[in-house]
């Protein structure tokens, strides 16, 4: 099952959209549908056969240019279960400002982010704290 979400073949077979992907914190991947839309992310973290978590980049690319999109955290989770794997996939918002260094999934120190939510915290255990 790992590789249905790290082989660029096999995730673009399910997913639905062309894939690139480099399956290493701080890789890129890269979406492209049919309609020739892209959008980009970055690998934010990776636990071989257990956890994988995107983060998109705030824009979607099309034929007509570029928008901005809502930044956001793609988080595949697979369970060994009685039957196989089971695959669970969250998607959420992520606030530009967060004070977070997302590859190295560190909380920075500000007075100012007093209380918010650590992305580690949400990449490994998909609450917040």
């Amino acid at each position: 099952m790992w590789g249905a979400l790290t082989r660029r073949e096999r995730l673009s077979a399910w997913f639905g959209a062309e894939v690139e992907i480099e399956a290493r914190p701080g890789g890129r991947a890269t979406f492209t549908w049919p309609d020739g839309t892209e959008r980009a992310a970055v690998v934010e973290a990776v636990e071989p056969r257990r956890l994988l978590v995107l983060r998109w980049l705030p824009f979607l690319r099309g034929p007509g240019g570029s928008r901005p999109q809502t930044p956001g955290l793609i988080r595949f989770v697979l369970r060994p279960t009685l039957g196989g794997t089971r695959l669970t996939v969250t998607e959420s918002r992520v606030s530009d400002e967060l004070p977070v260094d997302l590859v190295g999934h560190r909380r920075l120190e500000s007075p100012q982010f007093e209380g918010r939510t650590s992305l580690r915290a949400l990449a490994t255990t998909g609450r917040r704290q």
